[in-house]
């Protein structure tokens, strides 16, 4: 789990270094979507191009001019692009709206950089989905919102208070997870009970101490930035979109619950109960859970 939280991070950190350097080459050309934004709505005005060296060039065909802006005026785009970005996420209470699309964004990459890694290391290629519908680890989409939610309004904190924050988050996240994956779904993911430095079952030292990392790391680098693109909802489609979602993922939470409930019950001999546990035991049997949960052991009932 933690190699994969890692690999999220570092996906996240190149995501980021490849906009600054986007960034830095359209502010060098006046050129960018954000910087037009800003001569429009005033935050920048023309004499951003002064001492401009403008050059025709050659684009598909066509002949156009392209304005090389002074390394003044750069720092002066920067400057006013930095001041926009951050009175934006002054005024901004991140919402139901963007925890969706962490959540999802988390989820589909962790899953994603799982199987990569199972495929390089170990040249398997094993199924990581944490629900029963859709390409979703949900572990790892709860940790981002989690992390967002806590850290939000302490962001601007020292970094030791991030760190200790992150650590205890993470700890307990590992601790409640795995805690209810055996006493509630009979089931194991991860274990730590061979490491020397083991709190718990679900819990290590070295391990709270990655997760403080990577609280700094999200917390001063890719949260603002995350939450800056993602915005605010500013059509009733967006709105729409990202409410059905979240149907669908509480619908997939629900169900994968109930799958891993009944799957529980068949192995302390319990049939069903219900219509609808029937409808479950049969297309959800116990063929389909091992097929689907690969990475997990069952554990069978606690006594």
């Amino acid at each position: 789990m933690f190699t994969i939280t890692v690999l999220i991070l570092a996906v996240f950190l190149l995501f980021r270094l490849g906009i600054l350097l986007v960034q830095k080459y359209h502010d060098a050309r006046g050129a960018g979507r954000s910087f037009k934004r800003m001569l429009k709505s005033g935050a920048l005005d023309a004499q951003v191009y002064e001492e401009a060296v403008w050059s025709e060039v050659e684009h598909f065909g066509k002949k156009r001019l392209r304005a090389k802006i002074s390394r003044e005026q750069q720092r002066i785009i920067r400057a006013a692009k930095t001041q926009m970005r951050d009175d934006f996420l002054d005024d901004i209470q991140p919402g139901f709206y963007q925890y969706i699309i962490i959540f999802l964004i988390a989820s589909i990459l962790g899953l994603v950089l799982e199987m990569v890694w199972m495929f390089v290391m170990f040249g398997i290629v094993e199924s990581r989905v944490g629900l029963v519908w859709g390409p979703f680890s949900p572990l790892y989409g709860f940790g981002a919102v989690l992390l967002t939610m806590l850290l939000w309004k302490l962001r601007k904190k020292p970094w030791w208070v991030i760190f200790v924050v992150s650590a205890v988050t993470g700890g307990l996240l590992e601790q409640g997870t795995g805690w209810c994956m055996e006493y509630f779904m009979h089931a194991e993911s991860w274990s730590y009970l061979h490491l020397p430095d083991h709190i718990s079952q679900w819990v290590a030292w070295r391990f709270l101490a990655i997760w403080g990392c990577i609280g700094i790391a999200w917390c001063k680098v890719i949260m603002p930035e995350l939450i800056y693109r993602i915005g605010e909802p500013t059509t009733t489609r967006q709105m729409t979109v990202v409410t059905l979602l979240t149907v669908f993922v509480a619908a997939d939470i629900a169900m994968t619950l109930m799958c891993f409930y009944r799957a529980g019950k068949r192995q302390e001999g319990v049939p069903p109960g219900n219509p609808f546990e029937v409808y479950v035991d049969t297309h959800y049997n116990d063929e389909f859970m091992a097929d689907t949960f690969e990475n997990m052991t069952f554990t069978g009932p606690q006594r």
